[in-house]
């Protein structure tokens, strides 16, 4: 009995020590293990947030670029895609398909149902006495409910002209719709070198307000020297004012222009947006192929399409018909009793002669389609005329460019030289600001010509119908 108490008591004392040394154990490790699972967090979370910063980062810069970047493609393509015009192409396309869909029934039988129910004061009676026939007399009301059926079995081609005359005719809206679009392009190309141009000279406004404050600054030590009077500082002083009023006017017209732009564009433009200097396609050996040239094409095709209807017109016809009847008196008109009755059959109809009211149609098509083509030619003369204009200006641009630039040149030597004598008080301020208002004037009209001769270009090649991008 003790012997069992001494073995149960030592039992409970190695487990007591077990779970003694494993309580140390667990004191021992458990900060350690702690430490690394809050370090592992810690690292995860970092991870998380750099991942965040770095998105935000590119999404703020990118929505950034979107915002205050706009580009010439970027207009053309907003308009083209939304522009409230551009969504009547898809309807134009879905009322073709809904006309198409009426056409074809025509191949389907028509069903109809007719009712009818009268009374006449008089019927048609034979009054010839025959010997031993009894001649009954027609019924003066009538009741019947017919049911007609009528199956085209052979038209002459009319349900596929008209088909075809259909299909031309959604191809001159949904081209007159490009033909309207492609006008709102030119609208955006006027507007974004306007707008371009306002911009570039706002820069040179900007440049050369910092000049004559920096002149200003040397300008203002002199005077304290004694070295100038203080009324040339109060010329650089309102030359300032009126750069400045410059700069007024031209940010007021600059965002107009924007607006414009915006409008035409569909596109939500920032007033203090950027435009971008167009790059574009230089296709040397570009064909002369507008939108309005694939519309008269589709006029034309309209008009053979109503031709080739107006032929089909004249083709025989066949179909069948069925009318299933109930009533009386039915086809036996001495039939006073309700009953059934039917005919079927067929039938064939052809205009053998229609004294030239055909010919005549054909005719007044035919004259329509040389008006056409009169109306083709008028546009491609006066669309020579304009790129002649336009090839023409930029070869003055580019030599007008070229004396810009040497006027340019000239003209800084004389503002340095011009500033350093008003410094050393040999030249006044208004000789000065003479000589800088003519250097800035020659680096407007050297932007102004760079610009018109890319909107040159791009105009020519818009005229030429050549994808601009």
């Amino acid at each position: 009995m003790n012997t069992s108490k001494i073995k149960h008591k030592n039992g409970h004392q190695s487990i007591d020590r077990c779970i003694s040394l494993a309580n140390k154990q667990l004191n021992y490790n458990m900060p350690i293990v702690l430490n690394i699972i809050i370090k592992y967090i810690m690292k995860r979370i970092f991870q998380i947030a750099r991942l965040f910063i770095v998105a935000m980062v590119l999404f703020l810069s990118l929505n950034g670029f979107a915002q205050n970047t706009i580009s010439l493609q970027m207009c053309h393509d907003s308009a083209t895609a939304n522009f409230p015009l551009a969504n009547q192409k898809a309807k134009l396309q879905e009322i073709d398909q809904l006309k198409l869909d009426n056409l074809s029934s025509k191949y389907f039988p028509s069903i109809n149902l007719v009712g009818k129910a009268s009374y006449q004061s008089e019927v048609v009676s034979i009054s010839i006495p025959i010997p031993g026939v009894s001649i009954p007399e027609m019924p003066k009301d009538q009741y019947s409910a017919n049911i007609e059926i009528n199956q085209l079995i052979y038209d002459g081609g009319n349900i596929k002209a008209a088909k075809n005359l259909n299909q031309q005719s959604t191809l001159v809206e949904v081209q007159k719709v490009e033909v309207d679009i492609y006008k709102i392009k030119e609208q955006i190309n006027k507007l974004y070198f306007q707008c371009l141009l306002l911009q570039e000279n706002q820069g040179i406004l900007t440049l050369i307000h910092e000049t004559i404050i920096e002149q200003r600054k040397v300008l203002s030590s002199a005077v304290k020297q004694g070295m100038v009077l203080e009324s040339e500082l109060d010329n650089l002083n309102a030359e300032l004012l009126r750069l400045e009023q410059q700069s007024i006017e031209l940010e007021s017209a600059s965002e107009q222009v924007i607006k414009a732009i915006g409008i035409l564009a569909c596109i939500d433009i920032d007033k203090d947006a950027e435009l971008a200097v167009p790059s574009f396609n230089k296709d040397t050996e570009a064909q002369l192929f507008r939108p309005e040239h694939q519309l008269f094409l589709n006029q034309a095709q309209l008009l053979d399409a109503s031709i080739e209807l107006t032929q089909r017109k004249r083709m025989p016809t066949l179909g069948a018909f069925a009318n299933l009847g109930y009533g009386k008196p039915g086809y036996d008109f001495f039939n006073a009793d309700l009953h059934g009755f039917y005919m079927v059959g067929a039938q064939f109809k052809w205009n053998i002669y229609d004294w030239g009211h055909t010919k005549k149609e054909k005719q007044q098509l035919t004259i329509q389609k040389l008006i056409i083509e009169d109306n083709k030619d008028a546009f491609n003369k006066n669309l020579n005329i304009s790129i002649n204009e336009s090839k023409n200006r930029q070869q003055k641009l580019k030599q007008l460019i070229v004396k810009d630039r040497d006027i340019i040149a000239l003209q800084e030597k004389i503002s340095k030289r011009s500033a350093d004598q008003l410094k050393n008080g040999t030249k006044t301020s208004a000789d000065y600001l003479r000589d800088l208002n003519a250097e800035k004037q020659a680096r407007i009209n050297l932007e102004s010509r760079e610009i018109q001769l890319l909107q040159s270009q791009i105009d020519e090649l818009s005229l030429l119908g050549s994808n601009i991008f």
